[in-house]
């Protein structure tokens, strides 16, 4: 399969990334996400998506979005269904086999910066493990005394405390608009510069569990403070401060608002540093 991928690859003239996997119908009929037309961009795209592991397996899914590879004429060559974190399916149908590739970091915040969405909500997964924010029980946050010792260890600044230890996890993301504001107001009063909040913010939605309180609890909150500020603030505050909970942030705002390539530069050094490429050991190709 390899030597089949370096001659494909070897007559690719342009890249297309279009929406959709295995189940998107006609490639021609498909939304074009991002193209590589230069030299660079095509081999590295050729790097990211052919070295790495293969499983001898497939993803059940169907995946997407999906990478197209066209010849100078502008004849579909072959193509490559996306399935999840770093994993590649190349002409699925045939070869019934999945690449693991080597470096899932560098692909996806690739294409990320090539104007492909939803890539870096691929990381949400890996930094939950990394993390160890997989939720048990209680799924969200107490209020009351117990509530203290959770805002403590979430980063939550302590101005808010008073307020938020009256109501759960579930109630934070259930306030009304008004509620929001007035916290708002408290936070941006003991914490004036945008980007010192925006890190407070973001290393706060960093450290809650996964699913329910990062996504419907305090989580909706943290979200709504963040709204507040302008993506500029974001990305200061998500590349000068270079931590995992930080990062996970990002991740979790970009899941809901929509990821930007600016967001994927911020953050990328920093996702770089969490997850190294594999052992070259374990690549092929």
């Amino acid at each position: 399969m390899i030597e089949w991928l370096d001659a494909v690859w070897s007559r690719t003239h342009l890249v297309q990334i279009v929406e959709g996997g295995e189940d998107g119908g006609p490639l021609s009929g498909r939304a074009v996400l991002a193209e590589l037309r230069s030299a660079p961009s095509i081999d590295a795209g050729r790097t990211l998506t052919t070295t790495g592991c293969f499983t001898d397996d497939i993803c059940r899914c169907h995946g997407g979005p999906t990478i197209v590879l066209l010849d100078a004429a502008g004849q579909v060559l072959t193509s490559a269904s996306l399935h999840g974190h770093g994993s590649v399916s190349w002409q699925r149908s045939r070869f019934r086999t999945d690449l693991v590739v080597a470096d899932p970091t560098a692909l996806h915040l690739f294409l990320a910066e090539h104007g492909v969405p939803d890539q870096l909500a691929s990381f949400l997964a890996p930094l939950a493990d990394l993390l160890n924010l997989h939720e048990g029980q209680p799924q969200f946050r107490p209020a009351g005394k117990t509530a203290k010792r959770y805002l403590a260890e979430r980063g939550v600044p302590e101005v808010l405390h008073a307020q938020l230890v009256t109501i759960t996890g579930q109630q934070a993301g259930e306030l009304s608009d008004d509620q929001v504001d007035d916290i708002r107001q408290r936070l941006a009063a003991a914490t004036s510069p945008p980007t010192d909040r925006a890190v407070l913010l973001l290393s706060w939605l960093g450290r809650l569990t996964i699913p329910a309180e990062a996504l419907w609890g305090e989580g909706v909150l943290v979200r709504q403070l963040l709204a507040d500020l302008s993506l500029p603030d974001i990305t200061t505050a998500a590349s000068d401060i270079r931590t995992a909970h930080v990062a996970m942030g990002v991740v979790n705002l970009a899941l809901h608002a929509g990821d930007d390539g600016m967001l994927a530069m911020a953050v990328g050094p920093t996702l770089r540093q969490l997850f190294s490429p594999a052992p070259a050991d374990d690549i092929v190709g």
